[in-house]
């Protein structure tokens, strides 16, 4: 799966750096072929720089940087072929005009510039403004009075996602007031390094305090690879319920498992966390979508998940789409409940375009 992922990585890079060449090229006007050539030589040479990078594995600097820049070229491919669109609508539709020497000259290099910063600027905005969605659910078994949920995942708390974002959430979470908060997975990106560099504890602390029921949290990917006990003891010294392969009943009136990705490969299946007596709502928090099929045949009433993040960026959430039973949003199986979120943070990038980074209100009521 590695070679295959990296193979693909490869041909994209090699295919978008080609497209983007061919679009800066005209865009810069060039006309001699030792203009197009050092262009040519220019982007091939960054961007096979930054493969390299990431290939050393260095530091996470390089994945960054190489993953920016394919963003980039992404949105500038976009902007070209939007221009391209628009301006077979104004060549049909409105040739005087387009046959203007300025327009042709200056317009439609101005507009690929225009609609190539309003695509960045809307990823930005997307990955760090946060949207807060309310749904209404009534589960299968009895609740003695409705109770207010909030639930994010895939925080990524690091370097690009921080106290200013922890900060943001805490201030919803004020706002709406619920009574819980659930997290299934991926709190921090990989480890606690910046996390403790930046005293984020502080801001998590702050976080806990907000939700009266407190805040109930599981591990996802990021959270195993390689510092989990570091990121496990920064999340339970700040007040987070853990929840690892283990089952928690909160105000006598919920019950709530959570599993640790499946990255574990010794993880419990979902049957042997039960509770023994179904007599309230059951909450499973499961960081990947990847087991609904299997989980709606037992008594959950509501399964909550992330890891998809919508894909993040356009296209990928057509992609993430095929791959899941449930890749965005609620879905009612049987008798359960799935939610899935696009998560508060974002992975690799600050980008996200065709998703938003977002807080779910879920208003739970009895059978």
């Amino acid at each position: 799966m590695r070679i295959f992922f990296f193979a693909v990585t490869i041909i994209l890079l090699q295919s978008m750096t080609y497209g983007v060449v061919k679009g800066v090229q005209w865009w810069a006007g060039s006309r001699t072929a030792t203009q197009k050539r050092t262009i040519m030589i220019a982007f091939f040479a960054f961007s096979n720089g930054l493969l390299l990078l990431t290939m050393l594995g260095l530091s996470k600097l390089g994945f960054r940087l190489m993953a920016t820049w394919q963003a980039l070229m992404w949105f500038f491919i976009m902007a070209m072929l939007a221009t391209g669109l628009i301006n077979a609508v104004v060549s049909k539709f409105f040739d005087a005009f387009y046959r203007k020497t300025f327009y042709q000259k200056f317009g439609v290099k101005a507009l690929i510039l225009s609609l190539f910063l309003a695509i960045i600027g809307t990823a930005i905005y997307n990955a760090y403004t946060p949207t807060v969605r309310h749904i209404q659910l009534t589960v299968n078994q009895p609740l003695a009075k409705p109770i207010k949920i909030a639930m994010v995942a895939d925080l990524h708390l690091g370097v690009l996602v921080g106290n200013r974002q922890l900060d943001k959430l805490t201030a919803i979470l004020q706002q709406q007031k619920p009574e819980l908060l659930l997290i299934p997975g991926d709190v921090l990106d990989d480890d606690t390094e910046y996390y403790d560099r930046e005293n984020m504890h502080l801001a998590m602390s702050k976080l806990v305090k907000t939700v009266p029921l407190g805040v109930y949290a599981t591990l996802g990917n990021h959270d195993v690879y390689g510092h989990q006990q570091q990121i496990e003891n920064a999340l339970t010294q700040a007040g987070v319920h853990l929840l690892t392969d283990s089952m928690a009943t909160v105000d006598n009136r919920l019950d709530i498992i959570g599993r640790p990705d499946d990255l574990i490969a010794e993880r419990k299946a979902t049957a042997e966390l039960m509770p023994k007596e179904i007599n309230k709502p059951v909450i499973l928090l499961d960081h990947r979508p990847s087991e609904i099929d299997d989980n709606v045949k037992l008594p959950i009433d509501l399964q909550v998940s992330g890891h998809t993040h919508n894909g993040q960026v356009f296209p990928a959430n057509f992609i993430v789409k095929y791959l899941n039973t449930v890749a965005y949003g609620h879905k009612q199986i049987n008798d359960t409940h799935v939610l899935v979120t696009s998560g508060y943070g974002f992975w690799g990038v600050p980008f996200r375009l065709g998703s938003q980074s977002e807080v779910w209100i879920i208003d739970l009521k009895g059978k």
